[in-house]
């Protein structure tokens, strides 16, 4: 009897131990996921999309500089620990997940067309027109194609953004782009709104790519070096010429609450070490409709 029991005794503990092991293996990587999930991820981040300068794009219309690119990281990166990049894989793809990827300012530096019988300014990727098939999102109105001086490439709608996964929070959007906030052409900076962003940034106008890269600089620097909110910002950009008057930069919403909006440092918030310097990744890290073309005008 008493050789029985205790057979009993060590079958028992063998099932605790065995049910013990399975639990450690289950929750181990479990636990690991959701530091990576909730500890990784929600690193708040900012990005910086040069779709004006790709490779990608026929030489005629590219727009390269560097000098803008490294003076805005620097700036950056006194309020972000992480900076993603984005030029050549500024594409309808990489568009689509912007809203997931915890962005809180995106630098958005891109050609655009207004679409002027739908009122809107589509934003133009590096996916040239006829290399890629996109036929159902030309025609659901989720992509439309930009005639950029006689080149064509697919621009994001309204309803693209509207159908984006995920949501922006709080996110500070400069759009570097000809018209971005042109009266009566408010649609996309509206969708963008819906989406979570806090506030869109941008022309009223045409506007020449040296002024474009002007005028960012200085907003990056008000906004962050000297800390002021995003109607100081805002209001102390000089207008540029443009082909019609003059060029203004504007915001929208223009409610009190983004009025007085001060870009937080995300480096103290998030709890994360800064590595270096609204970008060091690539494709992410900064490693290193058809018969409407002649509808819609591009920067």
């Amino acid at each position: 009897m008493k050789s029985s029991k205790a057979e009993k005794n060590n079958a028992s503990t063998k099932r605790l131990i065995y049910a013990a092991a399975a639990l450690i293996i289950i929750l181990v990587p479990a636990i690991f996921s959701l530091q990576f999930f909730f500890g990784g991820q929600a690193i708040p981040k900012a990005a910086i999309i040069d779709q004006l300068g790709s490779s990608r794009l026929a030489e005629a219309i590219r727009d390269e500089n560097q000098t803008f690119l490294d003076a805005a990281k620097e700036l950056l990166y006194k309020r972000f620990s992480v900076i993603d990049f984005y030029s050549a894989n500024a594409t309808v793809e990489q568009y689509k997940q912007l809203a997931s990827a915890g962005y809180k300012l995106i630098l958005w530096r891109a050609h655009s067309a207004l679409d002027l019988n739908s009122n809107y300014i589509a934003i133009s990727t590096t996916d040239k027109y006829g290399t890629i098939n996109y036929d159902q999102y030309l025609e659901n109105g989720q992509l439309t194609v930009c005639n950029i001086t006689g080149y064509y490439y697919f621009g994001i709608t309204p309803k693209f953004i509207e159908v984006m996964p995920g949501t922006f929070q709080d996110t500070v959007i400069v759009l570097m782009s000809c018209n971005g906030l042109k009266q009566g052409y408010l649609k996309t900076a509206q969708a963008f709104e819906a989406k979570g962003a806090k506030v869109l940034i941008s022309w009223d106008d045409w506007v020449s790519p040296s002024d474009n890269d002007n005028g960012a600089s200085l907003l990056l620097r008000y906004l962050i070096d000297e800390n002021d909110n995003v109607s100081v910002a805002v209001g102390k950009i000089p207008q540029f010429p443009s082909v019609f008057g003059l060029a203004r930069l504007h915001y929208d919403p223009q409610s009190p609450e983004v009025a007085n909006y001060r870009v937080p440092d995300y480096r103290q918030n998030s709890g994360a070490k800064q590595g270096g310097l609204m970008v060091l990744t690539f494709a992410g890290r900064f490693k290193d409709q058809s018969n409407e073309r002649s509808r819609n005008r591009a920067t």
